[in-house]
């Protein structure tokens, strides 16, 4: 199931001396970018990946990505029954042109940037395929040469490259940002991936250095779970968490009692909320 043989509680770590620098926000001049969609297929049986280009890419104001951890776009979609998205109407403001809807605005949904090319100034969006909503709908039925409406992104994460470990624990929602942030680690980062999916048929292949250990989390398995039994590694670590709200909510207080680790040292956010948890 892509698990590395070695354990991270068996590797052996050389601590560096020093600290590395703290996680640093960057911030980004907020577009709102008409787009049409290129291409749209499964990568697997629950999540389908989108690849968007502007109608008409600017030179002078282009759609940017810098490649931070935590970078996401949100994409205007469809409201539920109809089939494509409304024409807004354009008006200037601080900010440039801005788009704006007739009431009920259609709804938009939150997607981290799995890949971006900036000669072309494409992105790629991942979309993970829950039963029902409108970003699901979406995704299932969008054809290439829709239009459709992306703002940002807005903001990303600097993370040092210094940190002996990295844990990155997420269920399918996180898996785009993991991905991408797997491509860019040096090929000398350790540490530790946990990813819950909901079947073998989820799995991706994944691009990462020799010393990131792979691990995919299959029901009945308790993601928290499974990553508190982990012991904590030697020198300084680095945690990146998302997903389901309530199911990371116990690593979030692990992570500072158990492993001693600062708000500094990682990254968590509540990627959705399952309501039958209720």
């Amino acid at each position: 199931m892509g698990k590395k043989k070695a354990a991270f509680a068996q590797q052996e770590v050389q601590v560096r001396s020093e600290a590395p620098r703290p996680m640093r926000k960057i911030s980004y001049p907020l577009r709102f970018t008409p787009m049409t969609v290129e291409t749209a297929e499964d990568i697997t049986p629950t999540m389908r990946r989108v690849v968007m280009a502007p109608v008409r890419p600017s030179p002078r104001e282009p759609f940017e990505s810098q490649a931070l951890m935590g970078e996401y776009v949100r994409v205007v979609v469809p409201p539920t029954g109809a089939p494509e998205v409304p024409e807004p109407q354009w008006q200037e403001g601080t900010r440039g042109l801005w788009p704006v809807w007739q009431k009920p605005a259609p709804p938009s949904r939150k997607y981290t940037v799995r890949n971006y090319w900036s000669q072309t100034q494409r992105v790629e969006i991942n979309v993970t395929l829950h039963e029902k909503g409108p970003g699901s709908d979406w995704a299932r039925s969008v054809q290439p040469g829709a239009t459709t409406y992306v703002l940002g992104p807005k903001s990303g994460y600097r993370v040092s490259y210094d940190y002996d470990f990295y844990l990155m624990v997420c269920d399918q929602t996180g898996l785009p940002g993991v991905a991408r942030w797997l491509e860019q680690l040096p090929s000398t980062a350790g540490g530790h991936v946990f990813v819950k999916i909901p079947a073998e048929t989820s799995v991706q292949d994944l691009t990462a250095p020799p010393g990131m250990q792979i691990s995919w989390v299959l029901p009945p398995q308790d993601l928290a779970g499974t990553v508190m039994a982990s012991p904590r590694p030697a020198g300084y670590v680095f945690t990146w968490i998302a997903g389901e709200s309530t199911s990371i909510k116990p690593l979030r207080s692990w992570i500072r009692h158990e492993w001693g680790l600062s708000k500094s040292d990682g990254y968590s956010s509540g990627y959705w909320k399952d309501k039958s948890l209720r």
